[in-house]
């Protein structure tokens, strides 16, 4: 503006006033607002995208007649190629949430994915170590097992079980259909580790007493379970080396927790989440678009 104050009158009444914008400095405006658009649509871009999932979850059986009292197990595997051709999973959340009137989960035990999954990948033998932590929230019907790889950086892709999953029909309960989910589970990979990944997830179902009117009943997916771990649930971690034994490294679990669950939880000190990691590219489409009309506004 003081540039524009600074012609003399003849020039503005040329130039159509003083006030009124040059097209040169209206075609630059607009090159600017479409690079910041772009830009955050990037920004925008990172957490929408984990709806594209890279991996799945089979539960088998998955279907159980079942009277109250009885106790059943079933294992839960995982299949995960990451997203792009050089991606991995470097962590995991399975969550098991159940309707707390019907079934209660009373154990998971878990499998050795990492090591099994990837065959004769880079990462799989003794030779890695593997961070796990096993949750029970029975107030809010969930269960969780956390793994992660000591070292981030690296990845696994493959096949293979997760876990063995323990449930027990309630004494008292009403015959229904009721599902133990697992919707809430998500993975870690190492090309986006600000965004947990969903996998495609199925559940499990229980016929009980026949089924009554068949009506299924789900689980409330209760987004407050284990905000507070140390209250009400228990924990068991582990730190498996080269040699098989346990390390002290990774601390209680309830102790490690801010708080919150389920797949868009990050928390802090989470063994599935155990750096920063880098940002991911839609971050850097935002600073190139912030980039782009910083320098076309410098060349007016």
């Amino acid at each position: 503006m003081s540039r524009a104050s600074g012609r003399s009158g003849d020039r503005e009444e040329r130039g159509g006033g003083r006030n009124a914008p040059r097209p040169s400095r209206v075609a630059l405006v607009a090159l600017a607002a479409v690079a910041l658009a772009v830009g955050a649509a990037g920004a925008l871009a990172g957490p929408a995208s984990a709806g594209d999932t890279a991996g799945a979850l089979s539960v088998s059986p998955d279907e159980f007649d079942v009277e109250p009292g009885d106790t059943v197990t079933f294992e839960v595997a995982m299949v995960n190629d990451g997203e792009r051709g050089d991606d991995a999973v470097y962590g995991f959340t399975l969550r098991l949430d159940y309707p707390t009137e019907y079934l209660t989960v009373t154990a998971v035990e878990p499998a050795d994915w990492f090591r099994e999954a990837p065959g004769d990948g880079a990462a799989s033998g003794d030779s890695i170590e593997v961070r796990e932590s096993v949750e029970y929230d029975d107030e809010r019907g969930a269960a969780r097992l956390r793994q992660s790889l000591a070292d981030p950086t690296s990845g696994v892709t493959g096949e293979a079980p997760v876990a063995t999953v323990t449930v027990r029909v309630e004494p008292d309960a009403e015959p229904a259909v009721a599902e133990v989910g697992t919707r809430e589970t998500s993975t870690d990979l190492t090309s986006r580790r600000d965004y947990p990944q969903p996998l495609s997830t199925p559940a499990a179902t229980f016929n009980i007493s026949g089924g009554g009117n068949g009506s299924v009943v789900t689980p409330a997916y209760d987004d407050a379970a284990f905000a507070d771990a140390g209250d009400g649930s228990t924990a068991e971690d582990a730190s498996d080396g080269a040699d098989g034994e346990a390390s002290d490294g990774t601390g209680d679990a309830g102790a490690n927790e801010s708080g919150g669950s389920g797949a868009g939880a990050n928390e802090s000190g989470d063994p599935a989440d155990p750096t920063g990691g880098e940002a991911p590219a839609p971050v850097g489409a935002a600073v190139l678009g912030v980039l782009a009309a910083a320098a076309l506004l410098g060349r007016r």
